[in-house]
């Protein structure tokens, strides 16, 4: 019976890895300057073990000209898959499927539920983060590591998942600090032992005691710039509350266009019943560990009234396998479970439909779209194929399009000639000295001196 399980949910992953990836070029059309700043210094540091200020390995990386800090699990995962795999825009979105994929293994590790598996892989903003490159999904992981290592009595390592986790995304420094504090709650009163206590205690604080030291080191990079604040009880409350508003978790989804499609919601609407059943069912079990999960599910959100953020389901991605985790506890027990199978299929069917489909149409002006990277890649093709010396008009250098196919690329302003032996990649059509090549690109000329 388990190893039909398994062979079961390798099969599911399988398809929902195919259905991560796939045209994940094409939904959306285009990168966000987040996606482009972490491939961009991915691929600097899998080459050089510098980022693109010339710090040897740092741990937060400072980009989008000085606006913003790269957080380091991601940009380090994503330079070791360029360095293996070597770098491309496809891998820099596919690294977010392989996060969904390993999530749901882990999730299947804890649950050894197949329901639970199938509700993780449905929940729409898991496929539409899979379609990103960016470090939104990276808290899940982590997440479940914690969990996993809580119900298994394995208290150093769930403080070590928890410190990591604090480190995989900025909106995880107003999570983890509450999940901390729950855990020593759970431990001291499941194990009546302060020496489980200890060892969780000793996991994470190393990762507690470097942040003054990374604040010294990386201004801002802990905890943003403008810090935590305080202005009255209504403003703080707001955004908690807001975070539980069925509407946005269930319809409209993430405020951002970037992370939502504004017609399905965090989780399918299918899945409204089975949730408030969930929380009520698991309530009734008095389960120590399942009551933990209902107190991390609901408490995640609380200190988000410090930084005033509302209604972005991207920022609460750690609150999603807990969804599924308690909704598969109880599943089995729901009378209508297969009529409400089928409303999830069909719900997430409407979902994945609209969201290849109408999706990249209409959030194309927001993410516009490739076409450097495409025109980029054929300029190497010919740069290969002439063995010339690339050069590059400066009007239309992309940081990270020119560094994935470019060692070394000439940069020129946008009247110079390159020397004989040449090639030049330029917005102008026409260069009386040079000869323009006979390639198709969307938006540039190839030129040969």
């Amino acid at each position: 019976m388990a190893k039909t399980k398994t062979l079961i949910f390798i099969l599911i992953s399988a398809i929902f890895l195919f259905l991560f990836s796939y045209k994940n070029l094409e939904v959306p059309k285009g990168l966000t300057s987040d996606e482009t700043a972490f491939g961009y210094n991915a691929v600097l540091l899998s080459r050089t073990g510098r980022d693109q200020n010339n710090r040897l390995f740092p741990v937060f990386v400072l980009s989008l000209a000085g606006r913003d800090w790269r957080q380091p699990v991601t940009q380090y995962y994503l330079a070791a898959l360029f360095k293996v795999f070597g770098s491309s825009v496809f891998l820099l979105r596919f690294s977010s499927a392989l996060i969904a994929v390993l999530s749901a293994t882990l999730l299947f590790i804890l649950s050894k539920n197949l329901f639970t598996v199938i509700l993780f892989y449905t929940v729409p903003l898991i496929m539409i983060q899979s379609h990103l490159g960016l470090d939104n999904i990276m808290t899940i992981p982590f997440t479940l590591l914690w969990l996993l290592c809580l119900k298994n009595k394995k208290f150093f390592w769930a403080g070590i998942s928890l410190g990591i986790a604090f480190y995989t995304y900025k909106g995880m420094r107003a999570v983890v600090p509450i999940w901390a504090i729950i855990s020593i709650y759970y431990i001291f009163t499941t194990t009546k032992d302060w020496r489980y206590l200890r060892q969780f205690i000793f996991g994470g604080l190393p990762f507690a005691l470097a942040i003054p030291i990374l604040e010294k080191i990386y201004p801002g990079a802990v905890f943003d710039r403008q810090g935590f604040h305080f202005t009255n009880i209504y403003d703080f409350f707001y955004p908690y509350i807001s975070t539980f508003d069925l509407g946005f978790l269930f319809i409209k989804g993430d405020d951002l266009l970037f992370h939502s499609t504004h017609f399905h919601g965090m989780y399918l609407l299918s899945t409204l019943p089975l949730f408030l059943i969930a929380i009520y069912k698991n309530i009734q079990k008095k389960d120590a560990f399942r009551n933990f999960l209902i107190i991390a599910f609901f408490s995640a959100p609380l200190l988000m009234g410090f930084v005033n953020s509302s209604h972005r389901a991207s920022r609460i991605m750690c609150m999603i396998p807990i969804f599924c985790l308690l909704i598969g506890y109880i599943y089995d027990q729901i009378k209508l479970k297969y009529f409400i199978f089928i409303l999830m299929f069909l719900n997430y069917f409407d979902f994945y439909h609209y969201y290849m489909t109408e999706y990249p149409k209409f959030t194309q002006n927001i993410f516009g779209d490739l076409t450097v990277y495409k025109d980029m890649k054929q300029f190497k093709k010919e740069t290969d194929k002439y063995m010339l010396k690339p050069y590059i008009d400066k009007r239309i250098v992309d940081d990270f399009s020119t560094n994935i196919y470019f060692k070394q690329i000439t940069i020129m302003d946008e009247n110079q000639t390159p020397p004989k032996g040449s090639i030049l990649l330029s917005p102008r059509e026409n260069i009386p000295e040079l000869k323009k090549l006979d390639v198709k690109l969307s938006h540039y000329y190839v030129h040969v001196n």
